[in-house]
């Protein structure tokens, strides 16, 4: 009889699996021995991040034994039914149905990568708006629409910081901290050495910062274009000072908000 590899065991090997999934993985004690039938893999990776932290949830609690690699869930056919009736419930429960009644709306999403479309979903989800996808088309209400296209606007501008640094939580608090200081110091004198030195050294990594997390994209690629231009201006050497002295001001009320 040929040997049976078992996917629930963990091995030395299984390091790609996701920590915050760890928990997830059934216990040695808990495992199916089973040569016969099949395991079954079911792709989760367009299914957004809380939707899985939920089924996993539910998976534990109904004690049905399962593994994850990465974004796919394991499991024996004969605990088939189980999955697939937890999978219909927290979809369910975290994408609530179209309306029939209501008017829809439809915007395309030819051209979108799985992973794109994950992403949306999950913050329409996250943002408890009625949504589906049919075929190359999402569709909603006609009273989301708005929304809608703030969160697709959103996403379309953080695709484009790709190859971008990625900093966070206190990283880009200090760094603003430290170029609302300088601009605020050419605020109040065009010449200062000491902040003119300072911004443009501050200005030139945030203008290669990507959005980051709790940051409206737009309002991060306005804070990027005029740390840029003023870093130009400075460098430049020939700028008027009160066009240095109008642009520090305004980087320096729009930063004040932030930190």
């Amino acid at each position: 009889m040929p040997s049976f590899q078992n996917p629930f065991r963990r091995t030395s090997d299984d390091s790609d699996l996701p920590a915050a999934d760890a928990s997830d993985d059934a216990s040695d004690d808990d495992i199916v021995d089973d040569e016969t039938g099949e395991w079954l893999a079911y792709e989760l990776h367009a299914m957004a991040s809380e939707t899985r932290r939920m089924l996993a949830q539910l998976l534990l609690a109904d004690e049905v034994v399962h593994s994850w690699q990465g974004t796919t869930l394991l499991a024996h056919e004969s605990v088939e039914e189980q999955v697939d009736a937890l999978l219909e419930e927290v979809e369910a429960a975290t994408n609530p149905d179209l309306d029939p009644d209501k008017p829809q709306v439809a915007f395309e999403m030819e051209g979108w990568s799985s992973e794109l479309r994950a992403l949306l979903s999950e913050r329409l989800s996250q943002a408890a708006v009625a949504h589906e996808f049919d075929d190359d088309d999402l569709v909603c209400h006609e009273e989301d629409e708005e929304q809608v296209e703030l969160v697709i606007e959103d996403l379309l501008a953080r695709s484009a910081d790709d190859g971008l640094e990625e900093l966070e939580g206190l990283e880009v608090n200090e760094l603003l901290s430290a170029m609302f200081e300088a601009v605020d110091r050419l605020r109040r004198d065009g010449n200062d050495a000491q902040g003119a030195k300072r911004s443009v050294e501050h200005g030139r990594r945030i203008a290669g910062v990507a959005t980051p997390f709790g940051f409206p994209a737009s309002a991060w690629a306005a804070i990027r274009d005029n740390c840029e231009s003023l870093a130009e201006m400075l460098e430049a050497g020939e700028s008027d000072e009160e066009d240095i002295h109008d642009l520090s001001a305004r980087l320096r009320d729009t930063l004040v908000r932030m930190i």
